[in-house]
């Protein structure tokens, strides 16, 4: 049986959020995109054969996100998490450059 990671995360979520007794009310979203790379042709960071390289998709790749606030002008938490092996600096450095256009993020990112 294939178990999804995401659904077990959410799951959990409810779990630990319906039983609390906060008198607080938080605004929580979800997102997730597509990132998953061209199909074929790309090398494989030299793992077992320096010239092996891609010939299609086993599965997607896909980017998540989690945002939990504590009102609408209130400060926000996110949490991004991307099936990935690794990503570069570039990646982090834009994300967090198009997030600063946006939104005013703290010092602690």
């Amino acid at each position: 049986m294939h178990q999804n990671p995401f659904i077990f995360f959410l799951f959990t979520l409810l779990i630990y959020l319906l039983p609390s007794r906060a008198t607080a009310d938080y605004l929580i979203g979800v997102g997730s995109y597509d990132s998953t790379g061209p199909a074929a042709g790309v090398n494989m960071m030299g793992y077992a054969n320096l010239d092996q390289s891609t010939a299609g998709i086993h599965f997607r790749l896909r980017a998540r996100a989690f945002i939990v606030a504590e009102s609408l002008d209130g400060p926000r938490f996110a949490f991004v998490n991307l099936d990935a092996g690794m990503a570069s600096q570039l990646v982090t450095i834009t994300v967090l450059d198009r997030l600063s256009k946006r939104y005013v993020l703290s010092a602690n990112v």
